[in-house]
C-alpha cells in the first residue's frame, strides 16, 4: 500500500499528465547539488547542459533509491574527440511491482511500471568564439500494464566560456517534445524547461559555486539554485546545494525539515583512474533520497 501511495504521489505532483522521469533525477551528484550545477558535466543526468564538455573518455553508472523502492539506474558513456564529445546513455526509473484487479476487484495478474531513456548527445566548440554548442537527443518509453507511450526529446544548450576569469555562462532549453507516438492514445504534455546557469571557480577560496535559474513552461515554475562544490584534499571534495523550493515545499511540519528541506549534501573521491560519489537529498515535504555515481576513464 505504501509503494502505491508514492506511485500515485509522483504522477500527481505536477498538473498535467506528464511522465515522472521528466523531472527525476538520475544521478547522485545531482541529488548533493539539490537539482542545481546544470554547467558541471554529469554524464547519467538528464538534466545537465547539453553543451558540457569533458576531457576524457569515461563510463559511468548510477543507482538512485527513491521512497517506497522507486529506483533508478543509469549507465553512460563518453568519448570525446578533440573539441567534441559523443555521450551515449540509458536512464530507467522503476516504480516497482503492483498486484492487477479487474472491474469486480478479483485479484490478477502482477504488472510493473517503468520508464526508460535512450539519449545520445552531442557538444562541439565554436571555432572562431568560446562557445561551445550541444544538443541531446532522447527518446522515452514508459509502460504502465498495458498501457505504452513512446515520445521523442530533444535538449539544447549553449555555454560561453570566460577563461580569463574562470566563469561559464549558460543557457539551456530542455525536453522539448518532437514526436509522440502512443498505442492507447494517450494525452501527455511536454514540460519544457529553460535554464540559465553560472558557473565560477572562487579566485581566493577552494571553491566552485554554481547558481541557476530555471523555467518550467507548462506550469510557469520558477525557482533558483545554489551549489558548491569544496575541495577538502587532494582526491576528497563535498558538495552542497539548496533551492528557492525551501519556501514554496515547506509545510512547516518541523524545524529540521524546515533547515533541510529541499537541500543536498555529497561527498565525492576523485583520482585519474575513477571518480565515486555519494548524494543525499531532503524534501522539503520530510523525508529524503539518496544514491551512488561511479565513473571510470580508460
Amino acid at each position: 500500500m505504501k509503494k502505491i501511495f508514492y506511485f500515485i504521489l509522483f504522477f500527481s505532483l505536477r498538473a498535467e499528465t506528464v511522465s515522472p522521469s521528466l523531472f527525476s533525477w538520475f544521478s547522485a551528484s545531482k541529488l548533493a547539488q539539490a537539482g542545481g550545477g546544470s554547467l558541471i558535466i554529469t554524464p547519467t543526468s538528464r538534466s545537465g547542459n547539453a553543451a558540457n564538455s569533458l576531457l576524457g573518455r569515461r563510463f559511468s553508472t548510477s543507482f538512485i533509491l527513491y521512497p517506497a523502492g522507486i529506483q533508478a539506474q543509469s549507465v553512460a558513456l563518453s568519448i570525446p574527440k578533440v573539441d567534441k564529445l559523443i555521450t551515449a546513455g540509458i536512464n530507467h526509473l522503476s516504480y516497482g511491482t503492483f498486484q492487477g484487479f479487474d472491474e469486480h476487484a478479483i485479484p490478477t495478474n502482477n504488472y510493473t511500471a517503468s520508464d526508460t531513456w535512450f539519449r545520445i548527445g552531442y557538444s562541439g566548440l565554436l571555432k572562431r568564439f568560446p562557445i561551445r554548442y550541444g544538443i541531446n537527443n532522447q527518446l522515452l518509453s514508459s509502460s504502465l500494464e498495458d498501457y505504452n507511450l513512446t515520445q521523442y526529446y530533444c535538449s539544447l544548450g549553449l555555454i560561453w566560456e570566460i577563461k580569463k576569469y574562470k566563469i561559464d555562462i549558460g543557457f539551456s532549453t530542455n525536453d522539448i517534445l518532437l514526436i509522440e507516438n502512443s498505442i492507447n492514445n494517450s494525452d501527455e504534455n511536454s514540460s519544457i524547461k529553460y535554464n540559465l546557469g553560472i558557473y565560477k571557480q572562487l579566485a581566493y577560496l577552494p571553491l566552485k559555486i554554481s547558481i541557476d535559474y530555471l523555467i518550467i513552461n507548462s506550469s510557469n515554475i520558477k525557482d533558483y539554485f545554489i551549489s558548491g562544490i569544496f575541495s577538502i584534499s587532494k582526491n576528497f571534495t563535498l558538495s552542497l546545494g539548496t533551492s528557492t523550493r525551501k519556501y514554496s515545499q515547506n509545510i512547516n511540519q518541523s524545524v529540521i525539515n524546515t533547515i533541510l528541506g529541499s537541500s543536498g549534501v555529497g561527498i565525492n573521491y576523485i583520482n585519474k583512474e575513477i571518480a565515486v560519489s555519494y548524494g543525499l537529498y531532503f524534501y522539503g515535504t520530510g523525508g529524503w533520497t539518496n544514491g551512488l555515481d561511479l565513473s571510470i576513464n580508460f
